[in-house]
């Protein structure tokens, strides 16, 4: 399945400047909503990663045993 072309627009990139408390200038909007663009795509494409049998991991623990 091919990834979701996917905008944000400068009103979408500045609410999730502002939810990430950033403080990013208006005239980067539309250059940062093309950036979140393309992280989407590379992220969308995870899905074409064959898994085969590998069950999700539903827990990690982070302990070191010695």
């Amino acid at each position: 399945m091919p990834p979701i072309p996917r905008s944000f627009s400068a009103e979408a990139t500045a609410h999730a400047a502002r939810g990430a408390r950033l403080d990013l200038a208006a005239d980067r909007y539309e250059e940062v909503g093309a950036v979140l663009g393309e992280m989407y795509a590379l992220i969308d494409r995870l899905d074409d990663v064959p898994l085969g049998e590998t069950p999700p991991a539903t827990a990690f623990d982070a302990r070191w045993e010695a």
